[in-house]
């Protein structure tokens, strides 16, 4: 298949796919939740401290709920990205599809270029969403904001490309589910364990504690290379800390994920092929 007719494969599809989204509710609906979210717990604490304190300076009031916002919307994309292939492989569509010009590159090209023009949607609401609470609030956006907006799209598409190598794996549209939400909270929770234990001082730890520690800062070296939230968590920290150097960081090692995890979906997914 040649590169003309397998971009014109991928711009076909995700129209579809794009247009489905677009004119169903799911999006919208977790927009609002996402959105009614981040001002309940953000913004709504950052307006008590003010009213308590008086005049005060508060970093990040709004970069702060809108990447929980943006980060939330992708994984929600990220599930919709590992429902995505095991879905139509379990309703047989998948099947039908192959019998046209479309090859396993241009599929997963298609499934993949869907959520990010999703999220680019995600984005516009998310953008005037934030803006409508600044002007609310008077809280301001900080000078950092496009960086932000650049960057979430870059990590979004470690989620999505990660959601996308888990449909083609598990193949069965439940077990999709289980294994994305099941990682998605284990790496939380494997996160907040390790702030936690390197938190602790190290005076008067137990030899116990200092073996757990040892291991979960070794696990940690591991988890940063295949947890698409490690690539979340490091981005956020670049934008917030004005690290340049880490934020060009952040966005290649993005796209270096993304695209080996394209490629070996699309390896796998041919391996497997399309019947049920």
């Amino acid at each position: 298949m040649s590169i003309a007719h397998r971009a014109h494969a991928i711009r076909v599809l995700a129209k579809r796919e794009i247009k489905s989204t677009l004119y169903g509710v799911g999006l919208y609906i977790t927009l609002f939740i996402v959105f009614l979210a981040a001002s309940y717990f953000f913004v709504n604490s950052s307006l008590r401290n003010v009213f308590d304190g008086g005049i005060l300076a508060l970093t990040n009031p709004i970069t702060e709920p809108f990447f929980f916002s943006v980060g939330i919307a992708a994984t929600y994309l990220g599930l919709c990205s590992a429902l995505a292939i095991s879905r139509e492989r379990d309703l047989g569509t998948l099947e039908v599809l192959f019998y046209g010009p479309v090859d396993t590159f241009a599929y997963i090209g298609a499934k993949f270029l869907h959520q990010l023009l999703a999220f680019v949607v995600v984005l516009i609401f998310a953008a005037v969403n934030f803006f409508l609470v600044s002007q609310v609030t008077n809280f301001g956006f900080t000078s950092d904001f496009v960086g932000l907006l650049v960057l979430s799209l870059f990590l979004t598409s470690c989620m999505v490309s990660f959601g996308i190598f888990l449909s083609v794996s598990t193949r069965r549209m439940m077990v999709s589910v289980l294994v994305f939400l099941g990682l998605v909270f284990f790496f939380l929770g494997f996160s907040a364990a390790h702030a936690v234990i390197m938190s602790l001082p190290s005076q008067g730890m137990t030899p116990l504690m200092i073996y757990v520690r040892i291991i979960l800062d070794n696990m940690k070296v591991v988890m940063d290379w295949i947890s698409p939230i490690s690539y979340f968590s490091r981005g956020m920290t670049a934008v917030f800390m004005g690290d340049a150097a880490q934020y060009v960081l952040s966005l290649v090692s993005s796209i270096v994920y993304s695209g080996i995890l394209l490629v070996a979906s699309a390896w796998v997914f041919k391996k497997q092929g399309v019947r049920r």
